[in-house]
């Protein structure tokens, strides 16, 4: 139980940091969009993916740096952490001139040659590009660090440091309408400053706190090769969930110009704060789920599993469905101008995003056993597929919002070859996920989304009415889910934890004293 309050407890500092986020980036999205225009937010977001096709290398090592650190954590062996971090330290600063080399000759070539873009904004994008770069510098070169922090299971920290990083952004974006200079650049520039900032609070941190984070240079190459056959594998997996993602966005850029890349970036600020609620659950699991396979607790390793999988899926059908059922008004309200596209672009990420979700779990699983090879060759070549397709389809005349139907028939491919390969390579009870996972899932699924889809149609469209509506379908969703989607054992600790947080909330607060 102390374990579960622990993960409770961190899941319930990563939805504060979550909440707080989601208003503010959803309040900056506005903002910068008025302020940009609908041309250069979508420069910045076709920019931003050509670098973020780059930065896959800056997840080469992170989850290979966290699953090392977790597992000897797990076996408690001090001496074996801080030669992992060591290590890490090294690896990244490798990896920090391999992007900057790519990055700046293929991809500036790219931005030169190939992007849609009017003539008079590409040296604007070119600066922008190359901000873009060293701010995912500074990135992978501070992943130990973030690494660290979530393997010690400090996610009080991780939501604060996240939080300054997000007010700093909107005050950024205050800026601009004060300021007399090019706004995409002055953006860019300022945006560089922030994650400087905010990555150094997080180096300063684990130093002070953690003594294993005392660099000291070392070669390990038995460790390098055990942590680069992880990484490379994970790299390999990785390139094809970016090339899947923003090389659709470029592809849309290809055919549609920057307005039609505007709306991509709106749907995808819309998922990047849905997929808050998943990454929140999962990353608080994380380290448990390896440090359980490290002790050799199989049972209780799959449990985990299972159970991050539901909550993950019944937490997002909260405010999933609500969204598909209203977006054209949640846009309106958002947005004072809404780029051709966004509505569809949205709705269809969303069901993306309900696929998607099972496969955070499953890719624990896979790296916390370290057995990647398969895994990442079958995700890799599933979803590289992504690719062709749409440029074919589009090709051919097909419209924009093509790109996400295909990801989301690839994504439906990919799940249930994953839980194939689970069951002959790592012992999972493909029967017992069904019935406890997929099935549960669906079920509250299907009797939830008609109830959604009457309640918002229904209700008026004053934003009072139609907010009530959109609570309500949300309380719908998580009542079914308890009744529903829980084993009476999980429904039993879900409801004793929640009234025993309510209760402590009530204590702390200064009116009950």
């Amino acid at each position: 139980m102390s374990t579960n309050k622990r993960i409770a407890k961190n899941t319930a500092f990563l939805y504060m940091r979550m909440l707080i986020m989601m208003g503010i980036s959803f309040y900056t999205t506005r903002i910068l969009l008025k302020e940009l225009g609908i041309n250069d937010y979508g420069i910045y977001n076709v920019v931003g993916g050509v670098v973020a096709m780059f930065s896959s290398l800056r997840g080469l090592f992170a989850s290979a740096t966290q699953r090392f650190l977790n597992y000897e954590v797990g076996k408690s062996e001090f001496g074996g952490v801080t030669k992992i971090f060591s290590m890490s330290i090294n690896i990244h600063i490798i990896l920090s001139a391999t992007f900057l080399f790519f990055a700046e000759f293929i991809g500036l070539w790219y931005i030169n040659n190939k992007l849609v873009i009017e003539p008079e904004r590409l040296f604007a994008a070119q600066v922008v590009f190359h901000l873009s770069v060293f701010s995912a510098i500074i990135t992978i070169m501070t992943v130990p660090y973030d690494a660290t922090i979530i393997a010690k299971e400090k996610m009080n920290v991780y939501a604060y440091i996240s939080i300054l990083d997000g007010f700093l952004k909107l005050m950024v974006v205050i800026l601009l309408g004060y300021l007399r200079f090019d706004k995409l650049i002055l953006y860019a520039i300022l945006i560089l400053i922030v994650s400087l900032i905010t990555r150094l609070l997080s180096t300063i941190y684990c130093k002070k706190n953690f003594p294993f984070c005392k660099y000291q240079f070392s070669w390990n190459l038995k460790l390098f090769k055990q942590m680069g056959s992880f990484a490379g594998w994970n790299f390999f997996g990785n390139s094809a969930y970016v090339l899947a993602n923003e090389g659709g966005n470029i592809l849309l850029n290809l055919f549609g110009g920057t307005s039609i890349n505007a709306a991509r970036g709106i749907a995808y600020q819309v998922r990047s704060a849905t997929t808050q609620f998943i990454t929140n659950l999962i990353t608080a699991a994380n380290p448990r789920i390896v440090q359980l396979y490290a002790q050799k607790k199989s049972d209780e390793f799959f449990k985990l599993i299972f159970f991050t999988s539901k909550a993950s899926f019944f937490v997002s059908l909260a405010l999933i469905l609500p969204v598909l059922s209203s977006t054209d008004f949640l846009l309106n309200i958002w947005l004072k101008t809404v780029p051709s596209y966004t509505t569809i672009f949205v709705q269809l990420i969303l069901v993306f995003i309900l696929i998607r979700i099972f496969h955070g779990p499953l890719d624990s699983l896979f790296k916390a056993t370290g057995k990647i090879k398969t895994y990442q060759l079958i995700d890799a070549s599933i979803l590289f597929l992504n690719f062709p397709i749409s440029y074919l389809l589009l090709s051919h005349g097909f419209k924009f919002y093509v790109v996400f139907i295909v990801m989301i028939g690839m994504e439906l491919i990919n799940l249930f070859a994953l839980l194939i390969l689970a069951t002959k390579t790592i012992s999972l009870d493909l029967k017992s996920y069904l019935l406890k996972v997929l099935f549960p899932s669906f079920k509250v699924l299907v009797v939830c989304f008609p109830i959604s889809m009457v309640l918002t149609n229904l209700s008026e469209h004053s934003i009072f009415v139609k907010s009530i509506a959109l609570i309500t379908c949300s309380l719908i969703v998580i009542i079914f889910s308890l009744i529903l989607g829980l084993s009476k054992f999980e429904r039993k600790k879900v409801l004793e934890f929640s009234s025993s947080a309510c209760r402590r909330i009530m204590k702390s607060h200064p009116l009950s004293k």
